[in-house]
């Protein structure tokens, strides 16, 4: 009996064990096989119903979360993660949304909290400390406050094709789920890259200041200043001060400039620091804080005291200033040298108030993937003198012009005024068409004008509130000096010296050589006697042979068998009364 017993209670603990254990838990989904197959958000059919976009990505080696936002705020797209700088959010979002539509349940890959780290989809938000390894990616789409997709990405299944391991942040099933989200979290898809907008064509004039910050004097230390400009695109620059003689301008260099005007891009952004107007002048009311001061000094730029009692803002590193033919003349104030990954690029290391950022070490890229970038400041200036001169109206004909004709005889009167009034007709009619193309120019002065100002105050706007960080490289095409942009002009060859034995031809006889007849007795000419090669030579007077006369057209008088002195005969006109031959006494003075 008691073995009996002893059999029944361990066939009851076993039962109940058993029983205990297929129980439904919170590790445990009992409906695992029917959820496979299903979407995963079913009510979201409508990708433009997203109106904004969230993802989170933790990095294992820094133990840092870097977030990354869009969203539309009214009518205007702006990247919180990123100082609400504007974006073109629109397109990105609409793409990235109609890849989540209609997601499903793949296979189950993972039952439990347990499997999160190995499928790489622990939560990047979650605040357990000793869990850091193991996070994935979390994205978010949503329409205002409301999330419609909310999804944690994990490791992407191996030797498989757009699948990857996925669970939804408040479930602990892990799915294989295929994925095909056209998503970048990069900084410049969101956003307008091209920093200047800028024609290379349009360019008239490029000015560097090759200037420095003398910081304990609180002084600009002023260094060589280049000015370049051309009249149009097709002409060739040319440099202020180049001495042609000797020097010659590197028009290689020049174009390479241009070329990283046009391509400047932006990488990253800063806001600006609060009171510095889009002149970047401080007025005398304004005192910036000794944060701001810090902030700007630790990337090369200093506020420096003007005449007018306030500040302008200075680069260490100079300026330079590319005016285009529209009058829009843009500053760059290039600041200091840093290094550091993307997320630092884009928007700076995470930093208290009180720290100054420094300059790490450079690393390679392929070792730690930070790259070198720089600081830059953008203001926009009007020029209207790049437009060129206000058009000059035409005069109309003046009556005098008539008037002061002379008093046609009495038979010609008839046709004398008919030819006057044809005149007058006729410049009237010039004068008209003249000042209707000074209307039409003029409006189009004005209106040239109108428009370079309205581009001036937009991207003013657009600079208005913020710095960037731009690629070192890109500094490094535009930062020339005189040294850099000019080269020595090679000398001229010199003839090789002949080597040939022949015989040279003998020097032809000067210009102002003319041979003298044999028989003649040689007797200078006056200077006042001199003809011109258009007198016929007096009666009396005999010709000089055809074979011995360098010049036929010009025939020598009687008496004079030598020619006069070339300078004479070509730049003295002769008086009227050499059309006779002078008399003795003349030639002899």
């Amino acid at each position: 009996m008691t073995r009996t017993l002893i059999y029944v209670v361990v066939a009851v603990v076993t039962l109940t064990l058993a029983i205990w254990n297929g129980m439904p838990s919170a590790e445990m989904n009992v409906n695992v096989a029917a959820n496979v197959g299903e979407k995963f958000f079913p009510e979201f059919t409508d990708p433009t119903e997203a109106t904004g976009v969230r993802v989170i990505v933790f990095d294992d080696e820094t133990a840092v979360i870097k977030p990354f936002e869009v969203s539309r705020v009214g009518n205007e797209w702006r990247i919180p993660s990123h100082y609400d700088y504007p974006a073109d959010g629109a397109e990105q979002l609409s793409k990235t949304a109609s890849s989540l539509v209609g997601v499903e349940r793949g296979a189950v890959a993972g039952e439990s909290e347990l499997d999160f780290a190995r499928l790489g989809v622990v939560d990047p938000l979650a605040d357990d400390k000793d869990s850091l390894k193991g996070r994935g990616d979390r994205l978010t789409l949503t329409k205002g406050d409301t999330a419609l997709v909310d999804l944690i990405i994990g490791n992407k299944v191996p030797d498989k094709t757009d699948q990857y391991y996925v669970r939804k942040p408040d479930d602990k099933i892990t799915y294989i789920t295929n994925l095909k989200i056209d998503l970048t979290t990069k900084f410049g898809d969101w956003i307008e890259p091209d920093l200047l907008i800028i024609e290379p064509a349009s360019l008239r004039e490029l000015e560097i200041h090759d200037h420095s910050v003398d910081v304990l004097n609180g002084r600009i230390l002023a260094g060589s200043d280049v000015i370049l400009t051309r009249a149009s695109d097709s002409d060739p620059w040319t440099m202020a001060g180049l001495d042609p003689a000797k020097e010659e301008l590197k028009s290689s260099e020049v174009n390479a400039m241009v070329t990283a005007l046009d391509g400047l891009k932006i990488i990253g952004v800063r806001p600006k620091p609060e009171g510095l107007r889009g002149d970047l002048r401080m007025t005398g009311d304004v005192t910036p804080s000794r944060s701001t001061q810090r902030e700007l000094n630790s990337r090369g730029y200093y506020l420096v005291p003007t005449e007018d009692r306030g500040l302008e803002l200075y680069s260490n590193e100079g300026e330079l200033s590319a005016l285009t033919n529209s009058g829009v003349k843009y500053v760059l104030r290039f600041g200091d040298l840093f290094t550091g990954d993307e997320f630092d690029i884009e928007v700076g290391s995470a930093q208290s108030e009180d720290e100054e950022e420094t300059e790490e070490p450079s690393k390679p890229a392929d070792e730690s993937g930070s790259k070198k970038s720089r600081y830059l400041f953008v203001s926009v200036q009007f020029d209207p003198d790049a437009i060129g001169a206000i058009p000059t109206k035409p005069v109309p004909p003046a009556e005098s012009e008539t008037e002061a004709s002379p008093e046609p005889a009495d038979g010609d009167a008839a046709e004398s005024e008919t030819e006057t009034a044809e005149i007058t007709d006729d410049k009237q009619a010039a004068y008209e068409a003249a000042l209707k193309q000074y209307e039409r120019d003029l409006e189009e002065h004005k209106k040239q004008l109108e428009d370079a100002r309205k581009l001036v105050d937009q991207l003013n706007d657009r600079f208005a509130d913020w710095y960037y960080v731009i690629d070192a490289a890109s500094f490094d095409r535009l930062n020339k000096g005189r040294a850099d942009l000019v080269e020595e002009k090679a000398p001229a060859e010199e003839p090789a010296p002949e080597t040939s034995t022949e015989t040279k031809p003998e020097m032809p006889a000067p210009v102002n050589s003319t041979p003298v007849p044999e028989e003649t007795t040689s007797t200078p000419a006056p200077a006042g006697t001199s003809t011109k090669p258009e007198m016929p030579a007096p009666t009396e007077a005999t010709p000089a042979p055809a074979a011995t006369t360098s010049t036929p057209a010009m025939p020598a008088p009687a008496t004079t068998s030598t020619p006069p002195p070339v300078s004479t005969s070509e730049t003295t006109p002769p008086a009227e009364s050499t059309s006779t031959p002078a008399p003795a006494t003349t030639s002899s003075q």
